[in-house]
């Protein structure tokens, strides 16, 4: 495995965990205090943001472990039961995320870039859990993989946010941009990795 390669890993491993836990700052802090710059979605949407914040954590905590190839060999039934949590996390954390979306800062393009994302997470993870229930074990990965793209846009949310804060961007102006920055290029990033792997295999059959 190449150095870019462990690298990628190791940051997916320590930041999508990372993120997780300090999501719930909010049971020291309460929500209020957690969350101060999203004082409007607690006040509209108090008891859907509660869900959310609660049920998506879950689900980004889980993603490094089921794309470790060496974890669903070792541990297949884990590997199974992870993933049913995870599928139920996001549908909670999916069906309320699109519910505050119509909500959220950056105006109408800052709303129909998390909306979008809501509607796109809750299809291609319920796309990845058929196909396994249809045992397509193959397309069952590569919906997966467009699943745990979306979801590691709460990671990229926060990457990406404070660096056009402190870029001098207001609050509203930042929710625009990141709003699909957060995950779109994870989506595309993926779409190439799966459309490589499918190349290179093709080419080795030939």
């Amino acid at each position: 495995m190449s150095f870019a390669a462990k690298s990628w890993r190791v940051f997916i491993w320590v930041t999508s965990i990372g993120v997780a836990l300090v999501s719930y700052r909010f049971l020291a802090l309460g929500l209020d205090g957690a969350f101060e710059a999203l004082a409007h979605q607690l006040k509209e949407y108090r008891i859907g943001f509660f869900v959310h914040v609660i049920a998506a954590p879950i689900a980004l905590f889980i993603v490094p472990f089921q794309l470790s190839e060496k974890f669903r060999n070792k541990y297949r039934v884990i590997h199974r039961y992870m993933g049913r949590v995870y599928c139920i996390a996001i549908l909670f954390a999916g069906v309320t995320g699109l519910i505050i979306a119509f909500n959220a800062g950056g105006g109408t393009t800052g709303r129909f870039g998390f909306g979008i994302l809501a509607v796109l997470w809750l299809g291609t993870t319920y796309m990845g859990y058929a196909k396994a229930r249809a045992r397509k074990f193959v397309e069952h990965r590569k919906w997966m993989f467009r699943s745990f793209a979306l979801t590691f846009a709460g990671v990229m949310l926060r990457v990406i946010l404070p660096l056009e804060l402190i870029g001098g961007m207001s609050f509203d102006q930042a929710y625009m941009i990141v709003a699909w920055a957060c995950w779109v290029p994870n989506l595309l990033i993926v779409e190439y990795y799966l459309h490589r792997e499918a190349r290179n295999k093709k080419m080795a059959i030939g």
